[in-house]
């Protein structure tokens, strides 16, 4: 059986991930309000009874806004680092939900997780690699940099969901104060369009086939502009969207396309 993802938000307003085997289902994340994230359920198909646990990768707002009331009116556990754990709990008030140690593995209702390191400014952000043990899933968004630890995480993926938040250019020149252009530029905040390209063309060498592409700024990005500078790049390295690859854009405010794991 092979995984299926959907990117149900995506970008600084919200950001929610939901993967699907068979019956069985996982959110990466609950950054819109419960509203919102059950009528996008509804759209993909199911609904909050389904869904198994909640994985967390930070607990900036956009990753956790409504985690409280899922978590607690429809019973879906939490999972998170310890360190994460005590900042969403924190933050947001939320009960219960359940920690790992760092960056061990562990299993969700016959999902296999991993955590990575990421570099972002939050206490212990990381990413998942998800695996119902047939196929295999990364996401990595709100990484600073493209690092050794996330290229070895995606490697052989049959999707990865990797950010590609802003075009530099549009950044520099745009109305952001100049503390938060150093935040987004920095190591420990958000991948350009060209760094996502580059690492797609890494990844891809290793045989990934299918990508999302997430996380895109409403202010410092188009969709377009992440778009074409993803299949620019990778036309250089030799590869051709459709024949050597697939990519989706997520978006914020609707459901992006389903992505099946198989079929690389």
């Amino acid at each position: 059986m092979a995984l299926e993802i959907t990117a149900l938000a995506s970008g600084s307003k919200g950001n929610a991930v939901l993967i699907t085997s068979g019956e069985k289902r996982l959110l990466i994340d609950c950054g819109v309000s419960a509203s919102r994230l059950a009528a996008a359920l509804a759209e993909a198909g199911t609904d909050f009874t389904a869904v198994k646990g909640i994985l967390v990768t930070h607990e900036h707002d956009d990753h956790i806004r409504s985690i409280a009331a899922v978590s607690e009116n429809y019973a879906v556990p939490v999972y998170a680092n310890e360190r994460t754990l005590n900042a969403v709990k924190r933050r947001t008030g939320m009960r219960g939900g359940y920690y790992y140690k760092d960056v061990n593995p562990f299993a969700v209702a016959g999902f296999e997780i991993k955590p990575f390191r990421i570099s972002h400014d939050a206490v212990y952000p990381v990413g998942y690699s998800v695996s119902d043990g047939e196929t295999r899933f990364v996401y990595a968004t709100d990484l600073g940099y493209f690092s050794p630890t996330v290229m070895e995480a995606a490697s052989g993926a049959d999707v990865v969901m990797i950010e590609s938040n802003h075009d530099v250019n549009m950044l520099i020149h745009g109305s952001y104060p100049q503390y938060l252009k150093q935040r987004i530029l920095g190591t420990r905040g958000h991948l350009s369009n060209l760094s996502c390209a580059q690492a797609m063309i890494k990844i891809a060498e290793t045989g990934t086939r299918k990508f999302i592409l997430g996380h895109l700024s409403e202010q410092n990005n188009t969709y377009d502009l992440a778009f074409g500078t993803a299949m620019e790049n990778m036309e250089k390295a030799g590869a051709q969207r459709g024949r050597d690859y697939e990519m989706v854009i997520a978006t914020q405010y609707a459901n992006a396309e389903t992505v099946k794991a198989n079929g690389r």
